[in-house]
């Protein structure tokens, strides 16, 4: 099964390559070579990388809810314990 063939992969695979490539482009929020302050005098960019990294965060946990509910991630078979 490759990628191009399951709704449910490709959808994935375009939301974590999107989320790659939001972070790779030096968008000012970003990466910023002169000192924008923030709230608290911190970088705005500090700011920026954290909820990013959230954002990353809550889409692994969502990822991993919607793929142990279909049954290709269910298969515990080979590692149930014997009796």
């Amino acid at each position: 099964m490759d990628i191009f063939s399951n709704r449910f992969e490709m959808r994935w695979a375009a939301i974590i390559l999107t989320m790659y490539a939001l972070i790779m482009v030096p968008f000012p929020w970003y990466f910023n070579e002169t000192y924008v302050a923030g709230f608290g005098g911190v970088p705005l960019f500090v700011y920026a990388w954290v909820l990013h990294g959230i954002a990353v965060l809550v889409l692994i946990w969502r990822f991993s809810r919607e793929a142990l509910k279909r049954p290709e991630y269910r298969n515990f078979e080979d590692i149930q314990p014997e009796k």
